[in-house]
């Protein structure tokens, strides 16, 4: 019997090896930015194939500091997607730019390459392509763009960490790729991210703006302005034993994808928009349905949690805007994610297959791979 204890959205699973780690790092007593920190950005670059990497608390401090690393401030502009997390826009002003919002498009939910090239302006000096939820953003349509402007490009990998597109790993194919570890991401250091580039001027301008505006702690000649934005030993240690369990958590997601799409498909309320191909994967499933809010809050009532996109930022107060988005709109008004936490179960996955499946009064068919007892362990 399936039980009908609550469903979160998302929570993030740490196990004894977590701990483990952790107390290791403060029985040896040293807990600011140190060894655990230079031993992840090592492990960082033999995985993705790059040169730098460095830590960062935040994906968002990541994106301001890779902006003013790049030479962006006060006076230029950025282009973002009218459709991300807030953190997006908010980066550009932290590194004393501003965001020009762009439409994304509705079925991939990424920015979209020909309203940006509308919208760039005389101070316009980046574009940040977010690559919502694993999905590649239109990188060689920017590309171009970027070339006919003189513009930098920096990705917003928040969602795509170890997700690839036909051209490689997502985050490193542009000036500067910038992740996140946050509790909602499929590996955690409960905060936390990193930038990976392939230019040691970049690196460099990013250690000197972590730290105080100097390359070596050891120093105490600092010779630019610089900030505090070290990460410790500890999340540094914390995020090397998630680390590990990357491969195997990707490999879950893909499975949790493919189970919700057999079990939903076929309900003509619901779309599932493209899924990645060429090694990517989906951090969170994902679908539209013009019914969402009214599903989300029938879910919920029975203890299941369906997490509907973010507000678009021209919706956002802070970021409020009466021009037009309409791609912006339908993906914000639309799409939704789907429980997927790493340790969710076949089970608990077939509940929200067949409440959902109520809702919109599908029979729930009793044979092959639609069956209640395909998804019992």
């Amino acid at each position: 019997m399936i039980s009908n204890h609550e469903i979160p959205w998302f929570i993030p699973v740490l196990d004894g090896a977590d701990s483990e780690a952790v107390r290791q790092t403060v029985v040896r007593g040293f807990v600011n930015e140190g060894p655990e920190n230079r031993a992840f950005e090592k492990e960082l670059t033999a995985y993705f194939g790059v040169p730098y990497a460095v830590t960062m608390p935040s994906c968002t401090t990541a994106i301001a500091l890779t902006l003013k690393a790049l030479g962006i401030g006060h006076g230029d502009t950025v282009l973002v997607p009218a459709v991300t997390f807030i953190g997006t826009a908010s980066a550009v002003r932290l590194a004393g730019a501003e965001p020009i919002l762009v439409d994304v498009d509705p079925v991939s939910f990424n920015i979209d390459p020909s309203d940006a090239a509308r919208r760039v302006q005389k101070n316009t000096k980046a574009i940040v392509p977010v690559h919502l939820n694993g999905r590649p953003a239109a990188l060689p349509a920017l590309r171009k763009i970027a070339l006919q402007h003189n513009l930098v490009i920096v990705e917003d990998t928040a969602e795509g960490l170890a997700s690839k597109s036909g051209e490689g790993w997502l985050g490193t194919l542009s000036d500067a790729g910038c992740f996140s570890l946050a509790p909602t991401k499929i590996i955690t250091s409960g905060q936390g991210g990193f930038v990976l580039t392939r230019s040691e001027a970049v690196r460099d301008n990013l250690i000197r703006l972590r730290d105080h505006g100097r390359l070596s702690r050891s120093s105490d000649v600092h010779p630019v302005t610089g900030f505090n934005f070290k990460v410790t030993d500890m999340q540094a240690a914390l995020a090397r034993s998630q680390f590990k369990k990357l491969p195997a958590r990707i490999q879950r997601s893909r499975e949790v994808d493919r189970l919700y799409m057999e079990g939903l498909r076929d309900i003509p309320e619901i779309i599932f928009t493209p899924r990645p191909e060429n090694g990517g994967y989906l951090m969170w499933p994902d679908f539209k349905s013009k019914q969402r809010d009214a599903l989300a809050a029938d879910l919920r009532a029975q203890g299941i949690t369906l997490r509907p996109f973010w507000p678009a930022l021209h919706n956002q107060p802070a970021y409020a805007s009466k021009e037009a988005y309409p791609g912006a709109d339908e993906a914000s008004r639309e799409g939704c994610w789907l429980p997927c936490s790493p340790n969710i179960t076949d089970e608990e996955i077939g509940r929200v297959i067949d409440t959902i499946r109520r809702f919109f009064g599908e029979n729930y068919k009793q044979s092959g791979d639609m069956s209640r007892e395909h998804y019992k362990k």
